[in-house]
């Protein structure tokens, strides 16, 4: 993704009911959306969590005088979940009964807040339970398509399981048995990512394991399987790839 057309895209979107509009304009996949979203979604919460728990009583007078959860999150552009976790925290719930509240909304005698959590959760894309349930899933898938290519190409590797119980700290998703040369690059390991690839997200994961991978590994691929800002800045030992790369350029490699 070309980084105007980003910079446009993350601007633009802030909640669930903007991601349509904004495929059609721009002709991107709205998982592809639905990812950035996501980032920005949890982004703001870590900026603004504190200073927004700090505004709590002005925050419970709105929706005392009748704004929904999710009329205060757009306000605020903070999450909706969190926002009702804020608010029933204040009116007396604990902790417990926060968590039966959002995984299980039917049981919730009173109907206002029966209706605004099923609506928060409808609408969160990164902190209702059904969104991290999606995000684990696509994790889970990620990896999966990523262990069929290596094994159609016959590429011997051991998974992040076989590396812990051989006592290894930083494992990436796959190590190769054997190193391969794919564009002239050497290949040691790949890393799986159901995500999209701006500047902060590289190098966040950059820091928390990319780095540790090189520097016990070697060089390595990860994939972002939501695609990737096409300029963007990495360290030269990693390759970073979407889905395209296993259709069009992972035809051939040679081991070293």
């Amino acid at each position: 993704m070309r980084k105007q057309v980003f910079m446009e895209i993350y601007k633009s979107i802030n909640t669930r009911d903007d991601v349509p509009d904004l495929s059609q304009k721009y002709r991107i996949e709205e998982d592809v959306l639905l990812s950035i979203l996501s980032q920005k979604t949890v982004r703001n919460v870590k900026k603004d969590y504190y200073p927004i728990m700090n505004r709590i009583r002005e925050i419970v007078r709105l929706w005392d005088k009748g704004l929904s959860y999710f009329d205060i999150a757009a306000k605020l552009s903070f999450s909706p979940i969190l926002i009702a976790t804020m608010i029933l925290k204040e009116k007396g719930y604990n902790k417990k009964d926060i968590k039966n509240i959002l995984n299980n909304p039917d049981s919730i005698d009173d109907e206002r807040i029966k209706n605004e959590i099923k609506k928060a959760i409808e609408v969160d894309i990164a902190y209702s339970p059904e969104s991290s349930k999606i995000q684990r899933e696509n994790g889970k898938k990620g990896e999966e398509m990523l262990k069929v290519y290596l094994d159609n190409k016959e590429i011997l590797f051991l998974r992040e399981d076989d590396l812990r119980k051989l006592g290894s700290g930083k494992t990436p998703d796959f190590l190769l048995k054997k190193a391969i040369k794919i564009r002239g690059r050497k290949v040691f390991w790949f890393e799986s990512k159901a995500s999209f690839c701006d500047y902060i997200e590289f190098k966040q994961d950059y820091n928390k394991q990319l780095k540790h991978y090189v520097s016990l590994f070697g060089p390595g691929i990860v994939v972002y399987w939501k695609g990737y800002i096409d300029d963007i800045i990495t360290d030269k030992r990693v390759l970073v790839v979407d889905k395209n790369f296993f259709e069009k350029s992972f035809t051939s490699f040679e081991y070293l």
